[in-house]
């Protein structure tokens, strides 16, 4: 068992046991499980995914932020945190085809890396919304 907290700026989104989690790290993903040795990590955008003792997968987007574990214990420091229910697909769509057409355009205006980051959570937030239909 892994006692697990996930927070943002504006909330805790998630509080409990879990048996897993799984983050995405700049080399990949990380599975934390009973036992895992005291670290921190610096997350990537992401879908997170918790198996609490008891339930269903519990799945969030991770738009960034810090993971930490210490003592047997699992703390998430996200910068955002949202299960399928709080994205908004209008948005996230529009949000894709905008940053589709910056990455078109050949200018030296424009900033690629924050639009393939914008590109990137967009895609993640359409692919979390769309599980929980």
């Amino acid at each position: 068992m892994i006692p697990v907290v996930v927070v943002d700026p504006e909330r805790v989104a998630w509080k409990g046991d879990a048996t897993q989690v799984v983050f995405c790290v700049e080399d990949g993903q990380v599975g934390i499980l009973t036992g895992h040795a005291d670290s921190a990590f610096a997350i990537k955008p992401c879908i997170a995914r918790i198996q609490p003792l008891e339930g269903p997968e519990v799945r969030f987007f991770l738009s960034g932020g810090i993971a930490r574990i210490e003592s047997g214990a699992l703390s998430i420091l996200a910068d955002s945190a949202e299960t399928p229910e709080q994205i908004d697909r209008r948005r996230a769509e529009e949000a894709m085809t905008r940053a589709r057409s910056r990455l078109s355009e050949p200018s030296h205006s424009i900033d690629y890396d924050r639009a393939r980051f914008a590109l990137m959570r967009a895609i993640y937030r359409l692919q979390i919304s769309s599980s929980n239909s």
